[in-house]
């Protein structure tokens, strides 16, 4: 598999240049990191939460090095919020392999938080759509398309 299709159209649409980064097989995104030989820093974890209120989803950005902290994201979006099913991200991601949770939202009409550490890095990888390659951008990319979305501190250092 290459970039999932939803996701190419999108990075086309927006005139965005990117770079497909092959890895071996990973099963999440510190292994992607590890298997592309990037720091995990660099590398965007992508979770798909859901509104235990409405039902509505939200996808949330970190640094594959961090765990996302659920109550850190309750003050900027006013959600209860949980962490969706396996079989809700097969529907919500039909383009992708299981449990490969793309990094933009966008491209599937899902609102976005994103933490405000992914604003350091000057390139960022994010999820392909299968377990074997990144789409790396440029900073300056990262911005011009997650800018608009909200962003803040939503996750911690694993272990910390």
């Amino acid at each position: 598999m290459t970039v999932a299709k939803r996701q190419a159209n999108y990075l086309r649409l927006t005139n965005t240049h990117y770079r497909v980064q092959a890895h071996s097989p990973s099963q999440s995104a510190a292994d992607s990191a590890h298997a592309a030989h990037v720091p995990e820093s660099c590398v965007v974890k992508g979770v798909l939460l859901k509104n235990r209120r409405n039902g509505k989803y939200l996808m949330a950005l970190a640094p594959a090095s961090n765990r996302l902290n659920l109550g850190w994201l309750r003050p900027h979006t006013g959600m209860e919020l949980e962490i969706a099913a396996e079989e809700e991200l097969q529907r919500m991601f039909p383009d992708c392999d299981t449990g490969a949770v793309p990094g933009f939202g966008q491209a599937y009409n899902v609102d976005m938080i994103w933490d405000e550490h992914l604003a350091d890095p000057d390139q960022l990888y994010l999820e392909a759509g299968d377990h074997r390659e990144l789409i790396e951008i440029d900073h300056d990319d990262f911005l011009q398309l997650f800018g608009t979305y909200p962003h803040a501190c939503i996750s911690e250092p694993r272990g910390g």
